[in-house]
């Protein structure tokens, strides 16, 4: 699978600390002396290893909405629509939308929240031309590229 720069940059690392972790588990809950244990494992030891053993499922849980994302973006053929982002500031954040049209001048179709880019960039303020994404199976619109750049959307 390959990961654009533009996305969740923890993805990969994140599942490859979880994937050695479960090993790591499975061996020893299932061959202790393997690790090194000469004695049978005390009931703590065996506990903290059944949870390390359910952290790549807890990652795939938690990561599914990019991974999902990575994969229609990979395999779907972009819809042509006007985007623009719109920029919701209050005291404690900021959040980012993206308006999507199928035309300029158009009514908003979509109103999505997405992950703010990685570094500053130039927002655009205006409707622009856009390749958006949309997953087939929820009909959302999942990646819209804009501009050149990648924005992720957050539907659920």
């Amino acid at each position: 699978m390959v990961i654009h720069k533009d996305s969740y940059p923890y993805l990969v690392p994140g599942g490859l600390i979880a994937l050695a972790s479960g090993v790591f588990a499975a061996i020893g809950l299932l061959e202790p002396s393997r690790v090194g244990w000469t004695e049978p494992a005390p009931l703590w030891v065996k506990i903290a290893l059944g949870l390390l053993l359910c952290l790549p499922i807890v990652w795939l849980v938690a990561f599914r909405l990019h991974l999902r994302s990575v994969w229609v973006l990979r395999n779907e053929t972009p819809v042509e629509m006007y985007a623009q982002i719109e920029v919701v500031q209050d005291s404690e954040s900021t959040s980012y939308y993206a308006c999507l049209r199928d035309a300029p001048g158009g009514a908003v179709i979509h109103r999505l929240p997405v992950y703010a880019l990685f570094g500053k960039s130039d927002l655009p303020r205006e409707p622009q031309p856009a390749k958006v994404f949309i997953d087939r199976l929820s009909c959302k619109p999942m990646v819209i590229e804009l501009q050149g750049k990648r924005w992720w959307t957050r539907a659920l």
